[in-house]
């Protein structure tokens, strides 16, 4: 059950034992089809050593210094999206996931952590995260320096958390002399 956020009523969250949990597809979903709105405790990056450890996975960066953290010690629905190197969805905004394609009933939704994830300026806080997620483009580690990617840039240009989008654009001036 969410109480913070939101979760399409096309989506649920399965969970198997040895799998663990996701959140799939209960039917065919269009490209552009917003399919969450995560909500939480607005925290500073720091705040996350406050937290229980096993609750700290499921915060979401939003800001250099700002997470969005669990509301209360009980994992929301939406907490359960996994990452893939080859997702389906996107971020449009801060808070609200998309579809980046046309998605199948039956297939688990999945968006790439580095969409979210950067460095936490002024933090020891680091972000790096074993990945297997068997696609083709698996790129073994998870780091919060993926945005930088150039090729992750192409592939999710628009589908990068705002203030993500925003560096990359800032970056691109940069680099370009404008």
């Amino acid at each position: 059950m969410n109480t913070n956020s939101w979760l399409n009523p096309l989506l649920e969250k399965k969970c198997s034992g040895t799998e663990g949990c996701g959140i799939f597809a209960k039917a065919d979903i269009r490209k552009g089809e917003r399919l969450a709105i995560f909500g939480g405790k607005i925290m500073l990056i720091d705040e996350m050593y406050e937290i229980p450890a096993a609750m700290q996975r499921f915060t979401m960066q939003i800001e250099e210094r700002f997470v969005l953290g669990p509301a209360s010690a009980v994992p929301e629905d939406t907490d359960f999206f996994n990452h893939s190197c080859d997702p389906n969805c996107g971020f449009s905004g801060q808070v609200f996931l998309v579809a980046m394609r046309d998605i199948n009933a039956g297939e688990e939704i999945t968006f790439d952590y580095g969409m979210t994830v950067s460095e936490s300026v002024g933090s020891d806080m680091v972000f790096k995260m074993d990945c297997r997620c068997g696609s083709p483009r698996c790129r073994k580690t998870i780091t919060e320096d993926d945005w930088k990617i150039p090729e992750l840039q192409n592939r999710y240009k628009g589908y990068f958390s705002q203030y993500i989008q925003e560096k990359i654009e800032r970056m691109n001036d940069n680099t370009s002399g404008k």
